[in-house]
């Protein structure tokens, strides 16, 4: 996917797309210091990584009070790529020092560090606090994101990228999640699905 059909399908403005372009620019720099995304997927960014978040933008129907937690944040997919397309301060949670260095210093670069919270620390020992939508990318199975992030997102919105095992890891975390959800189909990835959840609830022993 070139820079000009990403701007298409994803309604993207020239001053957005400036922000990618140099945000694609900056990883691929860093790229060379650190193990930020698999080597193979630097000539497919758009596709790979920029797509693959942005068509999240749409299912999570942000406002300027919008509060975001994304786990495991890793280079800033998705939650840097919708900052610059939705609205929203987002909370991002990555353990490994040096990947914070990375998100700060591309959150500068893409405009939006104003919006921007990073806490280095594991998910589990983040105290809690609300969250109106909560995302993760290639962190963990269904079941432990949603121990991992329900006492934040009580009630909020999940909005997770899948892969092809969606089915098995929705059945994992209904034994011991009750929660409502749809699988929208992925527009980067035919065998890939998203999870929009609601309602996410522990079972009673």
């Amino acid at each position: 996917m070139t820079p000009a059909a990403f701007a298409t399908e994803y309604s993207t403005s020239p001053e957005a797309m400036e922000r990618l372009e140099a945000f694609a620019a900056l990883l691929t720099e860093w790229q060379g210091r650190m193990n930020l995304v698999a080597a193979s997927t630097i000539d497919q960014m758009y596709e790979r990584h920029f797509a693959d978040s942005a068509q999240l933008a749409a299912l999570a129907q942000a406002s300027p009070t919008t509060t975001w937690l994304d786990i495991g944040s890793g280079a800033g997919f998705p939650a840097l790529v919708l900052a610059v397309l939705t609205e929203g301060t987002f909370h991002l949670v990555e353990s490994r020092a040096k990947k914070c260095t990375f998100l700060a210093a591309a959150a500068e670069t893409l405009g939006v560090a104003d919006r921007i919270v990073i806490h280095p620390v594991r998910i589990e020992d983040l105290p809690p606090f609300a969250v109106d939508i909560v995302t993760a990318r290639a962190t963990a199975a269904l079941p432990q994101l949603f121990a991992w992030a329900l006492p934040f997102g009580r009630d909020a919105c999940w909005v997770l990228p899948k892969g092809r095992t969606v089915a098995v890891e929705i059945a994992a975390a209904s034994i011991e999640f009750r929660f409502d959800y749809a699988l929208i189909p992925s527009r980067t990835d035919p065998d890939a699905r998203i999870v929009v959840a609601r309602n996410v609830r522990r079972r009673r022993p």
